[in-house]
Order: structure tokens, then sequence, then C-alpha cells
């Protein structure tokens, strides 16, 4: 007959991985070793190691609510845009960098551009702005609205109109021009729309003619020259505006990607309340790429026009366009025929009927694939050229329980390139998924959080109240506040569910940093540690010492911290790790010694 042996060593626990945060409904007893159902303020590292986040501390209190921000590099300085208030702002890379000059900091005034949500794009040395009311642009000197390229739709007319179509109509501004072929006899010259507004320019030969050498009839549309023009080839150059209300078409888009297929010669609008499906985008204007022409028939409505465009985001050479319906489509810039002649077209394909995104121009692309948000969860898309369940993968299962709990139509994205994280934020949570390991930490604020924005190698945070905040290493609390840095191990019974067990020494190796420190407790099935173990490193500097006549060895090399825990009788254990001071704490490695006792009952 068998039997179960009793009071014997089992293998040691050992945890070398940290896997992050799994609030997956099966309970923290099936998770696997490694990850936690209760983590806060921990993060996982690349190397799948558990480091306390880092802090962050107040750059300027702007009192009211920051609608936007933006990382602009002008002429090899970066600055960080901040739209509050209506009014657009710049503060230096350099002062951010430097927290002490934040006490006398004074963010530059550029410009009123309403009080908005505002979104930015950059395009030929130039940031511009969207909000869904007015189109501006910022050359690092001057803002403005953006007047919008001037055509020229007709040559080779002949003084009583016609002519050979040249440049579409820009619906962005109500300017346009067309030469004339003069004939030498005639004085009146008609334009290719009446009612017009106002003539605005008028060039024969190269010269401009003042505005005493000719009158106008706006209802006619027509030009009459007190000296006619002598005969000659597109030599009679007229300008002319009509207003028309289609600039509010362009205006009232709130965000955009630049895209041009294998170059990036366009951009691509989205978000028109009025038409919430429609894309528009921007043409050549006169040989050179521009954003600040939009033609009316450069459109493209993708899905029912009564579901809105929520995102644009790209992926190679094609844009996934993802609606809050939900569903996803593709865009991309191919080659068709049209009488003979090979003309690039935007070409609109179907690539997902269930999955789209509910957060406004949220997506972020992460090592080429898109990601976009659900409710309750995030998807990473794939490969693009497969339509079906192939080309996207739910990246979120682990958090879901969290997740669905809240409005991520409201959440906002960051991506930290630098550091292979994906920050997605509601409230006081922020989620960061470590894409390089796949990994998910959680953050646990003070403050509600609102935009996010990457300045060089450092996140900036924006609260609901409009003060400015930094994140970096450095900063060992959250603006003061004392960071409550908190992490389970699994709920783990060891491999022998039906045994009784001892736990009476555990091991930990944290990383030697200038000051450091962690309490280690657990819980059992049975209790909870009356008392926990306090480990610390606290590391001498010599920084102004003369070592010319010192000689000794230092080693800043982790060492374990051999701690007697003990925990009797117990089924389940998880290993408990706090810090809520103003410590580091990188905890490399944890390791447990198990001791059997019978069966249990």
């Amino acid at each position: 007959m068998s039997t179960i042996p009793t009071n014997t060593d089992i293998k040691p626990y050992v945890i070398k991985k940290f896997l992050g945060l799994n609030l997956t409904n099966t309970g923290d007893t099936q998770i696997l070793d490694g990850e936690s159902g209760n983590m806060s303020n921990f993060i996982i590292t690349d190397d799948y190691k558990l480091r306390k986040c880092n802090g962050y501390k107040l750059v300027y209190n702007f009192t009211k609510q920051i609608t936007g921000m933006y990382t602009f590099n002008n002429g090899g300085t970066t600055y960080l845009l901040i739209v509050s208030n209506g009014s657009l702002y710049k503060i230096p890379q350099s002062q951010l960098d430097d927290d002490t000059t934040w006490s006398s900091l004074t963010p530059t005034l550029v410009g009123s551009v309403g009080n908005y949500d505002t979104t930015f794009f950059s395009f030929d040395k130039k940031v511009y702005l969207l909000n869904g009311h007015k189109y501006y642009s910022y050359d690092g000197t001057t803002l403005a609205e953006v007047e919008g390229y001037t055509p020229l739709v007709f040559v080779n007319t002949p003084p009583s109109g016609g002519g050979t179509d040249y440049d579409p109509i820009n619906i962005l501004s109500p300017k346009k021009h067309m030469t004339f072929n003069a004939d030498g006899t005639s004085d009146t010259y008609q334009l290719a729309q009446k009612d017009i507004t106002s003539v605005d320019k008028v060039i024969v030969n190269g010269t401009e003619v003042a505005n005493t050498g000719y009158t106008v009839n706006t209802t006619n549309g027509t030009v009459t020259f007190t000296n006619i023009p002598t005969a000659g080839t597109d030599n009679v150059d007229i300008y002319w505006s009509k207003t028309d209300g289609d600039r509010s078409l362009i205006e009232g888009m709130r965000a955009g990607i630049v895209y041009g297929g294998d170059v990036d010669t366009k951009v691509f609008l989205y978000g028109n309340a009025n038409t919430p499906n429609r894309v528009r985008y921007s043409a050549t204007a006169g040989g050179v790429p521009s954003v600040e022409y939009f033609p009316a028939t450069n459109l493209v409505d993708v899905g029912p026009s009564n579901f809105a465009v929520t995102d644009l985001t790209r992926q190679y050479d094609r844009l996934i366009a993802t609606t809050n319906r939900p569903e996803a489509y593709t865009l991309g810039i191919d080659l068709i025929d049209v009488n003979g002649t090979s003309t690039p077209s935007v070409v609109t394909l179907p690539l997902n009927e269930v999955h789209g995104n509910i957060a406004f121009a949220q997506g972020q692309v992460i090592n080429n694939d898109p990601v976009t948000i659900e409710q309750g969860q995030l998807i990473r898309w794939k490969s693009t050229s497969i339509r079906d369940e192939r080309n996207m993968e739910v990246i979120s299962d682990k958090i879901r329980d969290d997740l669905v709990e809240l409005d991520l139509k409201n959440c906002k994205t960051c991506d930290f390139q630098d550091f292979n994280q994906l920050w997605v934020a509601v409230g006081t949570k922020v989620y960061i998924y470590n894409y390089l390991n796949k990994t998910y930490s959680r953050l646990s604020l003070p403050v509600d959080s609102d935009l996010f924005q990457v300045v060089g190698r450092n996140i900036y945070m924006s609260d609901t109240t409009g003060k400015l905040y930094k994140f970096d290493a450095n900063y060992q609390t959250f603006d003061t506040e004392t960071i409550k840095a908190h992490w389970e191990m699994n709920f783990s019974n060891f491999g022998v569910a039906y045994l009784r067990k001892t736990m009476r020494k555990l091991w930990v190796l944290m990383q030697p940093q200038v000051s450091s420190s962690a309490e280690i407790g657990y819980v059992s099935n049975r209790n909870e540690s009356p008392v926990k173990k306090t480990i610390s490193y606290k590391l001498t500097f010599f920084d102004d010492a003369d070592f010319a006549n010192w000689s000794f060895k230092v080693s800043n090399d982790p060492q374990p911290f051999r701690l007697k825990l003990k925990a009797k009788k117990f089924t389940n254990l998880k290993v408990t790790i706090d810090n809520e001071n103003t410590d580091d704490c990188t905890i490399l490695e944890l390791a447990l010694k198990i001791e059997t006792n019978g069966e249990s009952k």
C-alpha cells in the first residue's frame, strides 16, 4: 500500500520572473507562479523584475484643464505644446529636464486657439492643430488659422469664359484663380463663378494691376479692364473669393494622421460630427505635398453614415480605420486605370466586422501593430492582409475584470517607446502594458489623470484640474504624497494541495540602491503574518572624498536577505511585498522553503 510522506521538504519555491498582474476571475489560486492577483504601484521591468513605479512631481499649474499636449521639434529645439483655457503655450524641453527651474517657470503664451479638445500632427516643419472648430498651423514663431492653398482652377481661358480644367477647388479656402488668353480686343473677362465675394488680385503680363485699373461685377462674376490687355497666352491671371461655407468641412475635423502609402505626402482627417464616417485627405499643391489643400472629391466614406470613424492608425503601407459600430477597414493608395492612365486612388476594403474602437483618437502603434480600444478590452491588430479573426489579438484578458468596470470611451493612451510601455489611463487607474514581455502593471494615483505626453525619455501627465506633472525615476512620491506599492504572490499550494505545510524561512534578493527597502509578509488560508519583516539597503557614497590613500573593496552586487518568517499548518500561501516610504524597491528574486506536515483536514 502506498503512503503519503510527512515532515519532508519539498522543492524550494522560487520566483525569478515576475509576470505582472492577472485579474482573471479564476482566482489567484489558478494564476501562474510569478503572476499577481493584487498588484499596485509596482511595475514589471523588461527583464521581469518587480520595481516600484516612478513618482511624479508638479511642473506647473495651468489652473484650467489641459485640452491638448504635443511634442514639437523646431530648429533643433524640442518643446512641449500645451492647450489650456483656450490658449496655446510652449515649454522648452531644457526647462522640463531641469526641475530646479520650475519654481520660476512661466510657459510662453503662443496665442489663442479656442477652449476645445485639441489634437496635433506635424508636416513640413510645422505643427497643425485640429479642434473641431478651427484649423491652425504653428511654425515655431507664428500661430495662424490655415488659409489654404489657392488653386489654379482653369487655364487657356478665352475672355468669355470656359477654359481647361486644372486644379480642383480647395474646400478649405474660398480663394481660387484662373488664367486667360487675352485677345487684345476684349475688356471684360468672365470668371468661372458668379455671385462672388470679391476679386483679390489681377495680374496682366506678370504685373499686378492696381484696383483702379478695373471694375468688378460680383453678381455676374466679371472683371472689366480700363485698359484692354494685350494679346497673349495665359497672360491674364485673376484671383477671386467666393465664400460658400465648405471650409467647415475641414475645420470640423478633430484628428488627423500623416500618410501617403509608401511616402507620407498627405494628411487624412476624421472626426467631423456632421459627417462622422467621412475621411478627407489632402492633395499635392503646385507639385508639392500639402496639408492645406483639400479638393472636394478627396474623401472616403468608411462604413455606414450613422456610425463614426473613431481612429486611424498606420500599419506599414496601409491605414486601419476603426469605427464605433464596431468594424474595421483598411485604407490604401493603389494605382487605378483612368482613361488609360495609372492614377493613385484611395481604396477602402473591409477588414473585420466584429472589432472596432470606442476611444476617439487614442489608438497607438506598438512594434508596427496598431492597438485600439473596445469596451472591456484592448485589441492588437496583426496581419491586416488577412480578413478573418487571425488579423487581431485581444491583449487585455489578464486585466479584463478591471476594464469591464471602466468607461474606456474616455480613456487616454500613450506609447512610452523607450521603455516598451503602452499606458492606458482612466481616472486614477493607469494600466501599463509592457509589450516586450507582455506583462501588465497597474498604478493607483491620488489624482484623476487626463492627458499623457512623452518628451525625451520622460512621460508627462496632466490631471483634470490643469496641473502638469513629470514622472521620473528620481521622484519617490506622487507629488509629496506617499506611493503605496503593494504586490501579492499567487495563492500557491506548492504542488501538493492535499498536504498541510510549514514555511520557516524565505529569501528575498533586492537590488542595492542608495536607499531601498521593502516589508515582507504572507497570507495563508489560516492567517496573516502577525509581523512583517523589513529589508533595506543604505548605500554610502563618497563623492567628495579623496581616495588617494585609501585601499578597500566595495561590492554593489545584490545579496539575498534570509528571513525567518514562520507560517504553520497551511495548505495555500502567498507572500506580500510592500513599500510605503520614499525608498526605492526592486525585487530580483523570491525563494520559499516549504515543509510538508501530513494530510490537510
